[in-house]
């Protein structure tokens, strides 16, 4: 799997010139997928860990660490 940044590069390398709307579409793109990458990492481990949080789930944490 490749991280949102690898992505966001290897598209920005695709070509010479964007248009503000495509620009904004692969930012947002990657902006999400490095959110659900962060998601998915942080239900990872603490499932491989069993240990007990002090977020409920995945997504309360990205969101109490991420949208401040």
């Amino acid at each position: 799997m490749k991280t949102a940044v690898v992505w966001y590069a290897e598209q920005m390398q695709s070509k010479e010139q964007f248009t503000q709307d495509e620009f904004d579409s692969i930012y947002q793109q990657a902006k999400e997928m490095e959110k659900q990458q962060i998601i998915d990492a942080y239900a990872d481990g603490v499932k491989e860990t069993k240990s007990r949080c002090e977020y409920d789930n995945a997504k309360e944490y990205y969101n109490e660490t991420f949208n401040k």
